[in-house]
C-alpha cells in the first residue's frame, strides 16, 4: 500500500495498475504531476488488453506507461479474482474531467488531440466555456502532418489523446519527448464532451454495464464488444493467477 495506505499497486500481466478508490487515484495523479513527475497514463479495459496481446508494439507501449487505471469492469473483476485487491472502476472520461477541473484551479494548460475536426473544436469550446485553459487542439485524422510541432511550442501540462486504441497510446509512446506533464488516451471522450454522443445512464455506470449500453446503442461500430468481453473473461480464468497478477506495494 502507498499514498497514505489507501492505494495499491499491482503488476497485472506486467502492466503497472493503480488500484483503490477513484477519488484517491485521481488525487494521486495530481500529486505526482505537482511533484514534477512526467506521466503516461493508460485507462485499461478488456479491449485495450486484448489488442495488446495481439500487437507486440502496442504491448510494449503499454508496458512503458507510468500507470494504468482500471477503466473496464472486466479489469476490476480480474484484479479482485487473482490479486485479492478491491478497486473502483475509474472511467477515462471522469478522470479527464477531474484533471481539467484541477487544470482550471491550478492554471495548467490543456491540449486536445483526436476525433473529427468539428468534434474536437466543439469539445475545446465547451471546456473553455467552463474555464479550462485549452491552449490548442487538433483532429485525429492526420498521417504525415503531425501536430507534434505545435504541441512542442505550446508546452501543455495535460495532453489528452482521443484517437482510439491502439493508435492513441502508440502515438503518446512515440512522442514521449514532448513537453507535457501528463498524457492520457481518452477514447471517445471528446464526442461526449462535445455533445455529439450521450454517455450511458447512471444505472449502467453503477452496474458496470457501460460497455453493454454502448453495444446496444451502437451495434455496428461496437459489434465486437460482447466477444471481447467473453475473450477477456476466459483468458483470465484459464491463465490463472500465476505470473499474471502480483502486488507491488
Amino acid at each position: 500500500m502507498f499514498g497514505g495506505g489507501i492505494l495499491e499497486q499491482v503488476s497485472f500481466y506486467s502492466y503497472n495498475l493503480l488500484c483503490g478508490k477513484a477519488e484517491e487515484l485521481r488525487r494521486y495523479l495530481v500529486d505526482s504531476i505537482v511533484s514534477g513527475n512526467k506521466l503516461f497514463v493508460v485507462t485499461l479495459n478488456s479491449q485495450i488488453f486484448l489488442r495488446a496481446q495481439q500487437i507486440p508494439d502496442y504491448d510494449e507501449a503499454l508496458r512503458h506507461a507510468t500507470f494504468h487505471l482500471p477503466d473496464g469492469s472486466g479489469v476490476v473483476w480480474a484484479v479482485k479474482r487473482h490479486c485479492n485487491v478491491v478497486t473502483d472502476r475509474v472511467p477515462g472520461i471522469d478522470t479527464m474531467l477531474y484533471l481539467c477541473e484541477e487544470a482550471k484551479n491550478r492554471g495548467w494548460k490543456v491540449y486536445l488531440l483526436g476525433a473529427r475536426p468539428d468534434v474536437v473544436n466543439r469539445a475545446a469550446e465547451n471546456l473553455r466555456n467552463k474555464g479550462v485553459n485549452i491552449v490548442g487542439y487538433h483532429h485525429g485524422y492526420f498521417e504525415d502532418q503531425t501536430p507534434a510541432e505545435e504541441i512542442e511550442k505550446l508546452k501543455p501540462d495535460l495532453l489528452f489523446v482521443g484517437m482510439g486504441a491502439p493508435r492513441q497510446e502508440l502515438w503518446i509512446y512515440q512522442h514521449m519527448q514532448l513537453p507535457f506533464k501528463l498524457a492520457m488516451g481518452v477514447g471517445g471522450s471528446f464526442d461526449v464532451i462535445a455533445g455529439v454522443k450521450k454517455r450511458a445512464p447512471k444505472f449502467f455506470q453503477k452496474t458496470r454495464l457501460e460497455w453493454f449500453y454502448r453495444w446496444i446503442t451502437e451495434p455496428i461500430s461496437r459489434s465486437r464488444v460482447p466477444l471481447d468481453v467473453a475473450k477477456f473473461f476466459f483468458k483470465v480464468v484459464l491463465d490463472g493467477k500465476d505470473g499474471n497478477c502480483e502486488k507491488i506495494r
